[in-house]
């Protein structure tokens, strides 16, 4: 393109802007116009579009309020097309009319689509998070119940009640394992969710990357201190295996011995 028809580009003015709110989430849309093309931006958001919370009682809230604000803005589109229609009711000829406004329809349309795609993706990745928490929860509550395990005296009488405390050791490390692999494939497929999201558009966007530093910061934090605690109770529960096995060797022996 040469300068002169670049110079010639309209300029992009902001016809108007609808705020939506529901519970504590808000949304501010502008209605940008640039000839007969239609935008809509994301001008503000409340919390950050990426913002995931810090556990499952407050996703969930905002998984709520995001499906209660994300239903009120489905219903506002007639609305923005209302709002075109007028800031441009003395900016055309009216034998021009009907082109613009088939121009300015399917420009909104698609702008629309994508708006409403954007704010899906942000129900998605809550859903998604919330999954994220319930394996956290699992997690935390198994690693309680192994703390558990090895606080309380291991008493045993004979060989069989030996076998069976081994049996409930293994039980408790397969279970322990598993469930820290459960959340680990999970955080991976939620930081991921989030890496792309961030990263969608043309254009790199500051409070996006931020929201997902925030975020990302959030699960590696709550991944890292409950596998912290995973890695110290392998370590009791190895000692304490070790333990077991060599006294099963022992009263095996004896009992060889005593036959």
């Amino acid at each position: 393109m040469d300068e002169g028809s670049s110079e010639q580009k309209p300029s992009t003015t902001t016809v108007s802007s609808v705020a939506v709110q529901a519970g504590d989430a808000s949304i501010v849309i502008a209605v940008l116009k640039c000839g007969k093309w239609v935008k809509l931006q994301l001008a503000e958001s409340t919390p950050n579009i990426l913002e995931i919370g810090s556990n499952q009682d407050e996703t969930k809230k905002l998984l709520q309020d995001h499906e209660f604000l994300l239903s009120k803005l489905k219903a506002l589109e007639d609305k923005v097309w209302d709002l075109l229609q007028e800031a441009d009711k003395v900016a055309e000829e009216n034998k021009e009319k009907s082109q613009v406004y088939d121009a300015m329809a399917e420009t909104l349309g698609d702008a629309w689509d994508a708006l409403i795609i954007m704010l899906e993706k942000r129900q998605a990745l809550l859903e998604l998070t919330s999954v994220f928490f319930e394996n956290a929860l699992e997690f935390a509550v198994k690693i309680d119940q192994v703390e558990d395990f090895l606080k309380n005296t291991q008493e045993f009488d004979d060989i069989d009640s030996l076998r069976e405390l081994l049996l409930q050791q293994e039980h408790h490390t397969k279970e322990l394992l598993e469930k820290s692999f459960a959340l680990l494939n999970k955080s991976h497929d939620l930081t991921q969710f989030i890496e792309e999201f961030k990263c969608e558009g043309p254009n790199a966007n500051p409070e996006l990357i931020q929201g997902a530093h925030s975020s990302c910061l959030k699960i590696d934090n709550l991944l890292e201190m409950l596998q912290d605690r995973r890695r110290q109770l392998d370590k009791f529960l190895r000692h304490q295996r070790q333990g077991l096995e060599q006294v099963l060797q022992i009263c095996l022996w004896h009992q060889q011995e005593t036959q």
